[in-house]
């Protein structure tokens, strides 16, 4: 589990920290990513000490600042309401891929934290990453995601509910504000690995705190157990509250004597990456935010016998298709480099084809 990045299948969430989020707020300030004082010591009874909870034990060359593991362990319980079931083995490493900070395997159940960062990146990085640890023990963050590493837009949902609740933790046993840091700048290129963590960890937050001020922890544990399955309900969580779980196709249209080959939903995080790929778009993506209901991708047989890719988007009414066209033809032109786009509107639906 990671601050920068996620494997395919969600089995080695890889902790990096991305310049201008974490790094920066962190890395580079005096004040921020320090323990928050009124959570700083342990929490736990002694009713609850005297039981010997599972501990923390070292591997590699420990810094002089992780001695706060346990204290952190505590924390963890504590703020969650869930305890470790079981012992915690973290390994001290040197940094060997730059920005990479730290990482969690749901498989081997490694947690590796790197030694070169400053004492107040370090610890929240160990705290990020022992808090996926106390995840993983009591939902099975493994099993979580074989069950949608096959549909990507699931896989994206499914990581962000566990990134967000992460970034959370982060978020309110330091003194760090994630979500001031977590923007889109409003000129210029953007990788895509900016964006997906910017909606991992900022939307993945914004989505476990919506949950919880609606129904508390117990409403987040049934996240887990009955995870969203699409990236628009993550960035609409009303929707998850509402009980909706995952996504719909729509109907691709198709002309007399085409065949549909395959057809899947991209999901909303595929339209909003899209539109912010393009600084000459980016603007319009509160515009997509607001108004996108579903969409489904279709690779279609022509009459002709040519194969057509067919994306079919829909928006909440006929005035923001209408009034998003351009947008969406000027995004799709930019993404494919000039390879000649088709936009259809039909009432609500933004049809795409190339």
């Amino acid at each position: 589990m990671s601050i920068r990045g996620i494997s395919v299948r969600g089995v080695d969430i890889r902790s990096r920290v991305i310049f201008g989020i974490v790094a920066i707020a962190c890395g580079l300030s005096l004040s921020a990513c320090t323990p928050n004082s009124s959570r700083n010591a342990p929490l736990l009874s002694a009713k609850a000490e005297a039981s010997s909870p599972p501990s923390v034990s070292f591997e590699g060359n420990p810094p002089a600042w992780a001695t706060t593991a346990t204290t952190v362990m505590r924390q963890l319980e504590e703020w969650r309401g869930l305890p470790f079931t079981e012992d915690v083995q973290v390994t001290f490493e040197s940094q060997a891929d730059p920005g990479l900070n730290g990482w969690y395997n749901s498989e081997t159940k490694q947690l590796s934290v790197t030694t070169e960062a400053s004492e107040q990146l370090g610890q929240s990085v160990l705290l990020h990453e022992m808090f996926h640890a106390l995840q993983d023990q009591q939902f099975d963050l493994y099993n979580l995601h074989l069950q949608s590493m096959n549909v990507p837009d699931y896989d994206k949902a499914v990581s962000a509910l566990i990134e967000g609740e992460a970034m959370l933790a982060v978020s309110e046993l330091m003194n760090y504000n994630f979500l001031d840091h977590a923007r889109l700048p409003d000129a210029g290129p953007i990788s895509e690995e900016f964006f997906q963590n910017i909606f991992l960890y900022g939307e993945g937050l914004r989505f476990i705190q919506a949950i919880r001020d609606e129904g508390g922890w117990a409403a987040v544990d049934q996240a887990f157990q009955d995870p969203p399955q699409s990236t628009a309900l993550i960035l609409n969580p009303a929707r998850y509250i509402a009980g909706e779980r995952e996504a719909q196709l729509i109907e691709v249209p198709l002309q007399k004597g085409e065949t549909l080959q395959t057809n899947q939903v991209r999901g909303e995080y595929e339209v909003q990456w899209l539109i912010a790929a393009n600084p000459d778009t980016r603007t319009q993506l509160p515009a997509f935010a607001e108004s996108y209901m579903a969409d489904t991708f279709g690779m279609v047989t022509t009459a002709e016998g040519r194969t057509a890719h067919r994306w079919v988007v829909e928006l909440d009414s006929s005035e923001s298709a209408m009034r998003l066209k351009e947008p969406f033809e000027e995004a799709l032109l930019f993404e494919s480099g000039g390879m000649p786009v088709t936009i259809l509107v039909d009432q609500s639906l933004l049809i795409a084809e190339w």
